[in-house]
């Protein structure tokens, strides 16, 4: 397990000042950790698509920003990704909650796109990380470098109970 505030202070020592995204709980205790933080603001978003267009947005006032979405969130997200990060080369930070695996599996939509996730991803040319407590830095560091040498969007996803 990785302890939120460990995870924004890592990301904040990488320059990372704003957050957005949709509320999940398996990024509960990162967005109440996100409330109480003077280093990063957190703006909520209504849809994952919205918050890839905040990301740009606060990124081409040349700063940066990551994202929190569900998995769910990857199905309307395309245009987002296609027509803007990836078209003008916008690198992002993507948590994404790797809902439907075990033990997991309480609603149908979750099961399906937890059976669709990273065939979606690579459909989208987008490179991902399964996050595990284990080793987090070290893939948050690669994530990072990928993120920055190909200005490019890069993804983590996050299986239940990893972050607390």
């Amino acid at each position: 397990m990785i302890k939120s505030i460990d995870i924004l202070n890592y990301l904040s020592e990488n320059n990372f000042e704003l957050s957005t995204g949709v509320p999940c709980s398996y990024f509960k205790e990162l967005l109440i950790e996100l409330d109480k933080s003077a280093d990063i603001q957190y703006i909520a978003a209504t849809r994952e698509d919205e918050a890839v267009g905040i990301a740009c947005g606060y990124y081409l006032g040349k700063k940066n920003c990551f994202l929190i979405i569900q998995n769910s969130g990857l199905a309307t997200i395309g245009d987002a990704f296609t027509s803007l990060a990836q078209l003008y080369e916008i690198p992002l930070l993507i948590f994404v909650s790797y809902r439907g695996l075990e033990p997991d599996k309480t609603f149908p939509e979750h099961v399906i796109m937890g059976n669709v996730t990273e065939a979606v991803l690579n459909a989208y040319g987008i490179p991902y990380w399964n996050m595990k407590g284990e080793n987090w830095r070290k893939i948050l560091d690669e994530a990072l470098e990928r993120m920055k040498e190909d200005s490019s969007v890069v993804c983590i996803l996050v299986e239940k109970g990893v972050i607390i």
